[in-house]
């Protein structure tokens, strides 16, 4: 399948096919979440998303710089968006989260293991972002519905079911 250039900086490439369907090629296609459990809650945040003009509840997690190992992107990650520092980390498994459209690969991660709370060390493009604590069994709910659509909350979820992590 043939692809045009259309537009390259040092992050990304942006290439139309034949059919004219868009596809980005990140330069750093490794991205890391994670799903924290405190006693009977999850750790969320909900954050304004551009490109579908919504706020969106998601998982903590972001880019994994060069070098770095994804544990280590994921508890930076956490630490940034939530504030939180947490220990050890199981991992879940990798995901495509929009296959159609990017090269990106979330690696999902999952921990109940919290060491401590600090202050969010947001950077200046995260500032929109809401630290939420939400019953476990109302996110249940809330993706049951329909209402919370996030690819990789549901991801981590639905294996957090499927390895016997947690139970209904």
């Amino acid at each position: 399948m043939s692809q045009t250039l259309r537009f390259r900086n040092e992050k990304a490439a942006l290439y139309e096919n034949e059919h004219g369907k868009l596809s980005l090629h990140k330069q750093n296609e490794q991205s890391v979440t994670v799903l924290v459990r405190c006693g009977q809650d999850f750790v969320l945040i909900r954050q304004f998303r551009q490109p579908v003009q919504d706020w969106i509840i998601q998982l903590p997690g972001g880019g994994v710089e060069e070098g770095e190992a994804l544990e280590d992107a994921c508890r930076r990650e956490l630490k940034e968006e939530t504030g939180l520092c947490c220990g050890s980390l199981l991992y879940l498994g990798k995901m495509y989260s929009a296959s159609w459209l990017s090269n990106e690969v979330t690696h999902v991660f999952y921990t109940e293991e919290i060491l401590q709370q600090e202050d969010q060390q947001l950077m200046a493009h995260e500032a929109n972002i809401e630290v939420l604590r939400i019953p476990v069994a109302d996110c249940l709910n809330e993706i049951r519905a329909g209402r919370i659509q996030d690819s990789e909350l549901v991801f981590a979820v639905l294996q957090a079911l499927l390895q016997g992590i947690m139970h209904l």
